[in-house]
């Protein structure tokens, strides 16, 4: 009898130990998601362009067409957490060149930091085509600057695609 009530006791604390351990490993990944108005926040960029989201809705969108500058928004169904492959759609309201455009994006993470951008559907054309883009997550506000500034050359693995400028 007393042998089955040490071996029950020894029972409760591996089940105790067992439930705080899967409470805390819950805590740590749900304190890792992020939604997805959280995880596009800040400066994305490649060799073409840049996209910089601010937290306060403003946004500054630097193509080879020039900088646009304004605010953006989310569109339709917005999930709760962002994942890989998570899309979603934003929409610009932004100036460039004096004059105003409101371009629809589709945003889908690819990974912690990748964000491949996508004309929205009805502004799918062939000369939009080439807009699509992934873009780099920026560490730095120089990281930035220096990548629109100094636009990547094509190497021979891109030169044949794409062609030389």
């Amino acid at each position: 009898m007393a042998q089955c009530l040490a071996s029950s006791n020894q029972f409760r604390k591996a089940h105790r130990w067992s439930a705080a351990l899967c409470l805390l490993l819950v805590v740590t990944v749900s304190g890792c998601n992020q939604t997805p108005q959280e995880a596009v926040l800040g400066r994305w960029y490649n060799g073409d362009m840049s996209l910089r989201f601010r937290p306060n809705g403003t946004v500054v969108w630097n193509t080879r067409q020039g900088m646009a500058q304004g605010k953006y928004s989310f569109v339709g169904d917005v999930p709760r957490w962002a994942s890989d492959s998570t899309t979603v759609r934003v929409r610009l309201d932004v100036t460039r060149n004096g004059q105003a455009i409101q371009p629809t994006l589709d945003l889908q993470f690819v990974g912690a930091d990748r964000l491949r951008v996508i004309p929205g559907a009805q502004a799918q054309t062939r000369a939009t085509d080439r807009l699509q883009a992934v873009l780099k997550r920026a560490q730095s506000e120089s990281e930035t600057a220096t990548a629109v500034a100094t636009p990547a050359l094509p190497n021979r693995a891109t030169a044949g695609v794409r062609g030389l400028r």
